[in-house]
C-alpha cells in the first residue's frame, strides 16, 4: 500500500496480526515509525479527515485515541482510500490552502478524488489519475518498477532490495527534517575571511551599494552565490550586508522553511520537554540579521531537504491536475445571470454531506465536547442500520 503523494509504501504498526515489513536493515527505527502513519481523507473516510496507522494486509486502523475503533479497507470497490504519509500531507495540505479542520477544507480536500477520481487499484493502486509523479522536480523519481503487481486487492509488493539498489534510497528521509538556523553570523566564519581590502578595481566591487542591491536581486540563486563567491570583499558583504537577499530566497522557494503547522509543533515538543525553541527558520521569529546565506546552503544539500523539494513539487503537481480537470466536471461553479459566482449542484450536495459527518470528524479527532460523545455515537449508530 502506498502514500497517493510520494508513492512510498506504509509500514506496519505493532499491532498488525500478519505484518510483512521491510527486510532487516533496511529502515532505520525512526524511518520505520514514520512511515506506519497516514492520513486519509475523503468521502469514504470515516469523519472525513483522520489519522490512521496501517495494519497491512489492506486495512488502516484509526491512530488516535477515541470512542471507537476504525478499521478500513484501502483498497476496494474499484479504487483506493486517499491515504498519505503525515509530512506528505502536511505538504499536501498546505499547497491546496487546506491546513485547518473546518468544514470548508473538509469540503475542499474530498472533492480532490471526486474530482481526479478516486486513486486507482490493481498494478496502480494508490495512483491518482491525471498526475505526472514521474515527471516533476530535478530528480525525475520513478517508483513504478519496484512495486510488483499481486492478484489480490491490496496485496501489491514493494520490492525492497531492488529499490535500495537503484540509487533512490535518499527518498527514504523524512521531508520535515530542516538544517540548523543561526540567529547570528559566526564570528569565526567573518574571521576567517580576513578584513575586507580597503580599494578594489573591477567593475562589480566598484558600483555604489544600492546598484550592487538592485543587481542581486535579478540573480538565480546559483548566480548569487557564486558572484558573493569571487572575492574577498563580496563574501564578506555576503556574510553581513547581502544577508537580507540570502534570506528572502529562503522564504521564495517555500519548502525551504517549516510551514507553520511543522513549527509549532516543534515549539510544542520542546516546550513540554523544558527546551528552548528549536533552531529552526521561520518568516516572522528568526531575525532578518542571521545567517541566511548558510540556511540557503545547507537547504540544497541535505537528503531531508532534498526529499521535501521533491514531495512539493508532487504535491503542486497535483494541484496543477485538479486545476485544469476541475471545470470538466459537475463540481465547477457556474455564474448567475448577474454575473456572480454560483455553486453547482454537486458541490452544494458535498457541502451537505460534510455538515452531516463534520460531528463524527471531530469525533475521531478529539475534538468534539465529552457531552457531545454519546450523541454523536448514537447517530452514527443510527445511520449504519
Amino acid at each position: 500500500m502506498s502514500c497517493s503523494l510520494c508513492r512510498l509504501p506504509f509500514t506496519p504498526c505493532a499491532i498488525s496480526v500478519d505484518p510483512h515489513p521491510p527486510p532487516a536493515g533496511t529502515l532505520t527505527s525512526k524511518q520505520y515509525k514514520y512511515f506506519m502513519y497516514s492520513v486519509g481523507f475523503g468521502k469514504m473516510v470515516p469523519g472525513m479527515l483522520i489519522q490512521f496507522e496501517y495494519l497491512d494486509n489492506n486495512m488502516f486502523g484509526n491512530a488516535l485515541a477515541a470512542p471507537m475503533v476504525i478499521n478500513i479497507q484501502w483498497e476496494a470497490g474499484g479504487g483506493t482510500i486517499v491515504m498519505l504519509h503525515t509530512a506528505c500531507a502536511t505538504i499536501f495540505r498546505h499547497i491546496f490552502d487546506a491546513t485547518d479542520n473546518t468544514k470548508e477544507t473538509l469540503v475542499k480536500l474530498s472533492q480532490i478524488e471526486l474530482v481526479l477520481g478516486r486513486p486507482q487499484d490493481k498494478e496502480n493502486a494508490g495512483r491518482f489519475n491525471y498526475v505526472n509523479y514521474e515527471g516533476v522536480g530535478k530528480d525525475k523519481v520513478d517508483l513504478r518498477p519496484f512495486w510488483i503487481p499481486v492478484n489480490d486487492v491490496g496485496a501489491n509488493k514493494f520490492d525492497w532490495p531492488k529499490f535500495m539498489a537503484s540509487g533512490l534510497d535518499w527518498t527514504l528521509n523524512r521531508p520535515d527534517v530542516f538544517p540548523k538556523f543561526n540567529s547570528t553570523v559566526a564570528a569565526e566564519r567573518i574571521a576567517a575571511l580576513g578584513p575586507p581590502p580597503e580599494s578594489t578595481k573591477d567593475i562589480i566591487t566598484t558600483q555604489p551599494a544600492d546598484i550592487l542591491h538592485a543587481l542581486l536581486s535579478y540573480l538565480s540563486n546559483e548566480s548569487f552565490v557564486s558572484l558573493l563567491s569571487t572575492c574577498r570583499l563580496l563574501r564578506h558583504h555576503a556574510l553581513t550586508t547581502f544577508q537580507s537577499h540570502a534570506r528572502q530566497r529562503v522564504l521564495a522557494l517555500g519548502w525551504a522553511v517549516p510551514l507553520p503547522a511543522e513549527h509549532a509543533a516543534a515549539v510544542e515538543i520542546r516546550t513540554k520537554s523544558g527546551r528552548e525553541a528549536p533552531p529552526m527558520a521561520h518568516a516572522v521569529d528568526s531575525p532578518v540579521n542571521g545567517d541566511w546565506l548558510l540556511y540557503l546552503s545547507h537547504v540544497h544539500r541535505t537528503q531531508s531537504m532534498r526529499v521535501r523539494r521533491w514531495v512539493w513539487a508532487l504535491a503542486e503537481e497535483l494541484h496543477r491536475a485538479h486545476d485544469a480537470r476541475l471545470p470538466d466536471t459537475k463540481y465547477a461553479d457556474g455564474v448567475t445571470a448577474g454575473g456572480k459566482p454560483n455553486k453547482s449542484k454537486a458541490r452544494r450536495e458535498l457541502e451537505h454531506l460534510v455538515d452531516e459527518k463534520y460531528s463524527s470528524h471531530l469525533l475521531f479527532t478529539n475534538k468534539l465536547p465529552k457531552g457531545k460523545v454519546e450523541e454523536v455515537l448514537q447517530e452514527m449508530m443510527g445511520r449504519s442500520h
